[in-house]
């Protein structure tokens, strides 16, 4: 498999992940979101791994803000602007999405997702 095939792959698995992610939030179901995050921390590695990340951040403009928003948590430290303008815009978003963003940005803010 070539490299663009391979990115290719790994950006919509980290997306679809995304959004079971989201959805596991929604019905609280701890076990599920977290298996998730261990299949998004595994696409991201691999993305890094890749030199997929710019690639990945094409969906920052996501028309799902489920999707975007979470590119912009996990691709925070490479392209913090383009991503806290994702962020910020997903935060003013009623629920469990919006108060989600928020905390992203004040994480962000306070130092604690900084390099």
């Amino acid at each position: 498999m070539q490299q663009h095939e391979k990115v290719a792959k790994l950006v919509g698995w980290f997306a679809k992940a995304a959004v079971r992610h989201a959805e596991a939030m929604e019905a609280m179901a701890e076990d599920l979101a977290a298996a998730e995050v261990a299949d998004l921390n595994r696409y991201y590695s691999a993305l890094e791994r890749e030199d997929g990340v710019e690639e990945l951040l094409r969906l920052l403009e996501d028309p799902d803000p489920v999707v975007a928003g979470m590119v912009a948590v996990y691709a925070i430290r490479e392209a913090p602007e383009r991503c806290l303008a994702t962020l910020t815009v997903i935060a003013r978003q009623p629920g469990l999405l919006g108060f989600r963003a928020q905390t992203a940005l004040e994480r962000w803010e306070s130092g604690e997702w900084q390099k």
